[in-house]
């Protein structure tokens, strides 16, 4: 309930919201997991080290929080139980960056200045373009395995590196001077998680829309809520 209130969600809603999300440490990562039914809370998951959680723990933590708040409003804060959830992954992806974005102020640290700020534009274009290539793949990868219905997970993985070498060399090979490289098939959200990664980029693009409402509003907490509901 503090992050969420140094959000600008009331006390009021801060508390309601952290009743309903469970924190447990992860395995793996990090992930966020919505309720089905009103009575269930949402579960968030980050790695925490034996030494404690560290920067890369809360950063994720932060991101997946977004996911919870938007998960408990769509579903809690409905009219209509039929009406929950948010249209695509992509939605939900958007607020859940716009919350990892503050993960720095939630520390206690400055507010970015105005150049900091600026950049962070060159960087969310950077990070759109970077996973918007892991998106290519993943839609390349589906494709191959309708074309072949009976790969074995051999002829599965050697094509996902082709692939990616492929999507690599088309669109990144020219900026970096390396050709095949192999980075873009490595992400785990490929084929476990059907078609997730095209998400990504347009989540980015819509959370720029999201920021872009937020500044004029000048409360992130009530225009959160508002979208999300």
């Amino acid at each position: 309930p503090n992050l969420l209130r140094r959000l600008g969600f009331s006390t009021e809603r801060a508390k309601f919201l952290a009743e309903h999300i469970q924190v447990d440490a992860a395995r793996g990562s990090g992930h966020a997991w919505g309720a089905a039914m009103r009575a269930e809370k949402a579960h968030l998951r980050t790695r925490v080290e034996k030494g404690g959680m560290n920067y890369k723990g809360f950063n994720i933590a932060v991101h997946e929080n977004g996911h919870n708040v938007e998960q408990v409003c769509s579903l809690n804060l409905m009219d209509y139980y039929s009406l929950a959830g948010v249209p695509n992954n992509a939605f939900t992806e958007a607020l859940a960056f716009v919350f990892q974005a503050r993960d720095r102020e939630l520390l206690g640290l400055a507010k970015p200045s105005a150049q900091a700020e600026a950049l962070k534009t060159l960087n969310d274009f950077w990070a759109t373009c970077e996973i918007a290539g892991v998106g290519l793949v993943d839609m390349a990868v589906w494709h191959w395995m309708y074309d072949h219905p009976n790969a074995t997970p051999a002829q599965l993985k050697a094509a996902t590196l082709q692939i990616g070498k492929d999507v690599w060399n088309q669109h990144y090979a020219h900026l970096f001077q390396r050709r095949d490289v192999v980075l873009l098939p490595v992400y785990s959200h490929l084929i476990q998680n059907f078609l997730y990664l095209p998400d990504y980029p347009i989540g980015h693009l819509i959370a720029a829309q999201i920021e872009e409402r937020i500044e004029r509003a000048g409360n992130l907490g009530v225009e959160f809520e508002r979208m999300a509901r």
